[in-house]
């Protein structure tokens, strides 16, 4: 919906994403904020925001979404210069754990990622209830197997991760609701909230509104890719924690 034109999308036999997400949107009640982000990575279209050997954006292209976000919200997105940049080296996805394709091995991706100016530092509640505070918002995976380097994104799919930005201290609080999308969205939002939660709705067991209220969000974020969001998944999962 992005890369392709809508020719290109119609001859593969493919469904316009843009006007199932319009679609979406026009189904939300008047207090909830649609972010629109397809413009923003419509401009950015011959910039490396898709992998191409995996189904996930990169996180330039989580970056554009996070623009338009700022937008909507009414805040000064980070500029990419202003940030630590780092690139961590060849990358395999999705796409060819599924295909083992010679092709797509002989031209790997890579994973770059700019650290937040605010910390680095996370705690993380694994599926197994574990806690600990030794994990980071992005992780040098350099070494990682090249099929996994994307865990350098706040170590990917987890059931809750909580980010304390020490530079604000307006008590500001976000909860980001995503799939795996939102592992390269997650990081854009440290520099503007003085703590950042993030929930995969997949293993987050806590009630969504217990939670708001029991912490004092002031922002709830969704964060879902529309295949996921069209396959019946989201919504009832996400229900089932309201």
């Amino acid at each position: 919906g992005i890369l392709l034109s809508d020719q290109e999308v119609k001859d593969l036999g493919g469904t316009n994403q843009v006007d199932a997400i319009e679609y979406f949107y026009s189904l939300y009640d008047d207090a909830v904020h649609p972010v629109d982000c397809v413009p923003k990575l419509q401009e950015h279209d011959d910039e490396y925001i898709f992998f191409r050997t995996d189904h996930h954006w990169t996180e330039l292209g989580a970056y554009y979404a996070y623009v338009a976000f700022c937008e909507e919200k009414g805040i000064e997105p980070e500029d990419l210069d202003d940030l630590e940049h780092v690139n961590f080296g060849d990358f395999l996805g999705s796409f060819y754990s599924q295909l083992n394709s010679a092709e797509m091995a002989a031209n790997p991706d890579y994973v770059e990622a700019w650290i937040p100016n605010g910390t680095n530092e996370m705690r993380l509640w694994d599926q197994d209830g574990t806690v600990s505070d030794d994990y980071n918002v992005i992780t040098d995976t350099s070494d990682w197997d090249i099929t996994g380097k994307t865990m350098a994104f706040i170590m990917g799919d987890q059931p809750l991760q909580r980010i304390v930005n020490p530079q604000i201290d307006d008590g500001s609080t976000c909860l980001l609701i995503k799939d795996s999308f939102g592992d390269f969205f997650a990081p854009w939002l440290v520099d503007h909230y003085q703590t950042v939660y993030v929930g995969d709705f997949r293993y987050f067991e806590n009630n969504i509104g217990d939670f708001v209220r029991e912490y004092d969000v002031d922002d709830l974020i969704f964060c879902n890719n529309v295949t996921l969001a069209g396959g019946g998944v989201v919504g009832p999962a996400i229900l089932g924690r309201l």
